[in-house]
């Protein structure tokens, strides 16, 4: 294998370094010499930044784009990399106009907007809900009517389901609708910064299987399969996530994952790239693709696909960025089944945060890892007035097949309660 040690790259993260320090982390002990673009202050004192420019909160993706490209040349570097949703479609741009060969920005686009994917996966022939594009005009008891009840509304751009939800009212439709046209105007979080689009949210076809997400990389144009998380969704109708559990254990139903993302990469003409898409099963039990991006799962998912499958899925795909696909493809192939389990807990709260900590969790053997994403003080909102974690808890244990996911599942909550977590309702018990 090559030697990585002060090859310059750019890390394009607006937002969301806490929850990515894995991915740093693996960034920095393999050497590479990393140039920061954040709007993140305290970044700038961490010493596995070799630079570091702090770009100001309004920065655009158009914006963004070009500053990526700026801090390519100043810094020399090979290419531009980046783990964070909004910030994949201009570090492809800036990767293209640096003349990297296997930059594909066209796919960014389209995996950055659900209505371009449901049309890409339609004309690539791959399986998807019904779904119709609202926009401004649409008729939205006709577009009802041609999807059933109950179905989905969903933002076309956004995170952490924000506001996604299951739906039987079409009052409640149109009310949701009106959330996601004002978000979209605003262009809140990032999230429909370059304009409003034609088509700003989804009534969907809605699948009452098995949710899956698939995390895995892609070197010299095939897919690798990194691990495959099952999740649950505890507060309906709201889609708040929870309980990724790892293993998989299908082994038919996986190979029928890895051949609908064989298709997905082919029809993307995808090379290089780190890529997750989201499935669910249909009442045939086939799955469908929910969504996709080139990108990884955001969270812990990256150590627990490590842990669970011993593959470096950012680590492989570094080194296959700078042009060693012969030594990724090799890392990537050698995955294993299934060595232990893993369980992240997503954790719903809403109101002040008097207290966020792991506390005596951090003595369990099956801690492995706790993310407070909301300090002390702080206000946050769950479903259905927000959509706002305050916290990641991230745990591990001996894979039992006969008693997973269960087992996992049951450890994430007896190492719950250990935590030192304490929010309390409002004062005047309403939101503001």
């Amino acid at each position: 294998m090559k030697s990585y040690l002060n090859r310059p790259v750019v890390l394009a993260m607006r937002i969301g370094l806490m929850i990515r320090n894995d991915h740093i982390e693996t960034m920095f002990q393999t050497g590479l010499s990393i140039h920061l673009l954040t709007e993140d202050a305290s970044a700038v004192n961490d010493p596995r930044f070799a630079s570091v420019r702090v770009l100001p909160p309004d920065t655009t993706t158009e914006t963004m784009a070009d500053e990526i490209y700026a801090e390519l040349q100043r810094t020399n570097s090979e290419c531009a990399v980046t783990f964070l949703e909004i910030d994949i479609t201009p570090t492809g741009q800036a990767n293209q106009r640096h003349g990297v060969s296997w930059a594909r920005p066209a796919s960014d686009k389209i995996a950055r907007d659900k209505s371009l994917q449901r049309a890409h996966l339609r004309e690539a022939g791959l399986p998807v809900p019904l779904s119709i594009p609202i926009g401004d005009g649409v008729d939205v008891d006709a577009a009802i009517g041609q999807v059933g009840t109950p179905f989905v509304v969903k933002p076309t751009r956004g995170a952490s389901s924000a506001k996604v939800e299951l739906v039987d009212d079409p009052a409640r439709a149109r009310e949701l609708l009106a959330e996601i046209r004002e978000m979209a105007v605003t262009g809140e979080t990032h999230f429909y910064e370059d304009g409003f689009p034609e088509a700003w949210a989804l009534i969907e076809e809605y699948l009452p299987g098995q949710e899956i997400t698939v995390d895995g990389v892609v070197v010299d144009g095939r897919f690798y399969l990194g691990g495959i998380n099952t999740k649950s969704f505890p507060n309906p109708p709201c889609f708040e996530e929870d309980l990724y559990v790892m293993p998989f254990g299908d082994l038919p139903a996986e190979t029928a994952v890895r051949g609908l993302m064989d298709s997905l990469v082919s029809t993307l003409d995808l090379r290089t790239t780190l890529v997750n898409a989201e499935m669910r099963r249909d009442a045939d039990g086939n799955f469908r693709f929910v969504e996709f991006s080139t990108r990884i799962s955001g969270g812990h998912v990256y150590r627990n696909v490590r842990d669970v499958h011993a593959v470096d899925l950012v680590k492989i795909f570094l080194i296959a960025a700078l042009g060693d696909t012969e030594s990724a493809a090799e890392l990537a192939s050698s995955r294993h089944p299934g060595r232990v389990a893993t369980c992240i807990r997503f954790l719903y709260r809403t109101g002040v945060v008097a207290e966020n900590s792991a506390g005596d969790a951090a003595r369990s053997p099956y801690f492995r890892e706790y993310y407070p994403i909301v300090e002390r003080g702080e206000k946050i909102w769950s479903a259905p007035l927000g959509y706002e974690q305050v916290a990641l808890l991230s745990v591990w244990g001996p894979y039992d097949p006969d008693n997973h996911p269960a087992g996992i599942a049951k450890v994430a909550d007896d190492v719950e309660a250990l935590l030192d977590l304490d929010v309390r309702p409002f004062e005047d018990g309403v939101s503001h």
